[in-house]
């Protein structure tokens, strides 16, 4: 858990996810290989205070490989490969903003700005991707923690990617936030169904959107 109180604290030393997290002891004790790392399972929310957030990327869960996962939706250290979604995310990042440099995939540019990088699932299996999908993360944590951003916050943007993650439009209030929904940027579902994520438009839509409610718009490129 955290020492210093940034607005998460009800949430994140709730017996809800006490609950969840010895349960994930438990798993890891018994030999199971679990990412992130115990001190990364709440990343996401050390990066970005309560306070801080001005965007909402909600993923779906850590990825499954030694490696990988260090607590931010879609985000690696920079000594591992780039994967495959996070190559169809700096993709549009290139094609909303031509002229610029992707970001580092670490994501710590977007987290330093107010971009919380939230997985509706904190943990994961190692090779079984949403095998805790039904431990509890969501009702302890995810749930929680955009209902109070939906109902103590004003004019955020929430970007909802992929079926799972649109399940949770129906708790954030639309009259006070901007929610975006696309496709998953995996390459099963990047340019599939109706509101396909390849040209979705959602960097550049997010930031006319906090701009226009005088809000300082967030650098998606290393280079605006």
């Amino acid at each position: 858990m955290m020492k210093r109180d940034n607005g998460w604290d009800s949430i994140l030393r709730s017996a809800a996810c006490f609950e969840v997290l010895k349960w994930v002891a438990g798993q890891r004790k018994i030999g199971k290989r679990v990412y992130p790392s115990e001190e990364d399972v709440f990343r996401a929310f050390k990066d970005c205070s309560f306070e801080k957030v001005r965007v909402v990327i909600l993923g779906q869960d850590p990825y499954t490989h030694e490696g990988q996962a260090m607590g931010r939706a879609f985000a690696v250290s920079e000594s591992t490969d780039i994967p495959r979604s996070l190559k169809n995310i700096f993709a549009e990042v290139r094609r909303e903003y031509p002229n610029a440099e992707e970001p580092e995939r670490t994501l710590q540019s977007w987290a330093n700005q107010g971009v919380f990088l939230l997985n509706t699932t904190l943990t994961v299996e190692e090779g079984r991707s949403n095998l805790h999908a039904d431990e509890g993360w969501k009702e302890a944590a995810t749930i929680p923690a955009l209902k109070k951003l939906s109902g103590e916050r004003e004019h955020l943007v929430f970007m909802l990617w992929g079926r799972p993650a649109e399940t949770f439009e129906r708790d954030l209030d639309q009259r006070r936030h901007l929610v975006l929904k696309a496709s998953h940027p995996s390459p099963l579902s990047v340019a599939r169904t109706a509101a396909p994520f390849r040209g979705c438009g959602h960097f550049r839509k997010a930031n006319v959107y906090l701009s226009k409610h005088g809000i300082e718009p967030i650098i998606w490129t290393d280079a605006p």
